[in-house]
């Protein structure tokens, strides 16, 4: 019997377009090659997930990096006439991948809080101070919601300082929960992650486009 729930937040509540940010900082002047495995605007990233760097250091160090690139004199936006990237234009870019939360599953996860037999709905998510913060201020604690109508717990990688598929990330939410792995179910929208999961002993379901969890789980 499943009594404890664990969702991911992009891909699975938040709807998102990782490619938004994507565009625009190559419209900023940053090289695509910077922004795949093996680029240095990609470390940052992952550094900024794990809460290695604040967000004045992320912002900052990506728009230096647009500044001194020679192709940001150039670009198709024409960044040289409206002024040099500051750290808000990078704030702007990358906060483009979060497009909302569905009411429904706002709903839906007040609803399953309040269902027989359930202990906890929890959060586990890579995410980062900004990307959490945007949720926060337009979803979760906007249009009279409050962030703890809808989680128990929260975990997120930025203050863990640990990521999915790091099993620790997973032993680390049931050790707080206090609960059972075979009694969770996580939700992601990674087969790896999800994986990942089951095999630190939880239940677990891969969201893809074409499911809903809402019907899913009945609620």
């Amino acid at each position: 019997m499943l009594k404890n729930y664990i969702f991911d937040l992009g891909g699975v509540l938040l709807d998102i377009r990782m490619k938004n940010a994507y565009e625009r900082f190559v419209a900023l002047g940053l090289p695509p090659a910077e922004l795949e495995p093996g680029g240095s605007v990609y470390k940052l990233m992952e550094d900024y997930q794990l809460g290695y760097v604040t967000t004045a250091e992320f912002c900052q160090q990506v728009a230096g990096k647009c500044i001194s690139n020679a192709r940001c004199a150039a670009n198709v936006f024409a960044r040289s006439a409206a002024g040099p990237t500051t750290p808000h234009d990078i704030e702007d870019a990358w906060n483009s991948i979060c497009l909302s939360v569905a009411d429904r599953k706002l709903q839906a996860l007040r609803k399953l809080r309040k269902m027989e037999g359930v202990a906890s709905v929890s959060l586990l998510s890579n995410t980062n101070e900004l990307h959490w913060e945007c949720s926060c201020q337009n979803w979760f604690n906007a249009n009279g919601n409050k962030l703890e109508d809808f989680f128990d717990k929260i975990f997120l990688s930025q203050e863990l300082h640990l990521q999915k598929p790091d099993p620790e990330i997973f032993k680390t939410a049931i050790r707080e929960l206090g609960a059972s792995p075979a009694e969770t179910i996580f939700l992601d929208d990674s087969p790896v992650n999800t994986a990942a999961a089951a095999a630190c002993g939880l239940q677990t379901f891969t969201i893809t486009a074409d499911v809903d969890w809402v019907e899913m789980l009945r609620i």
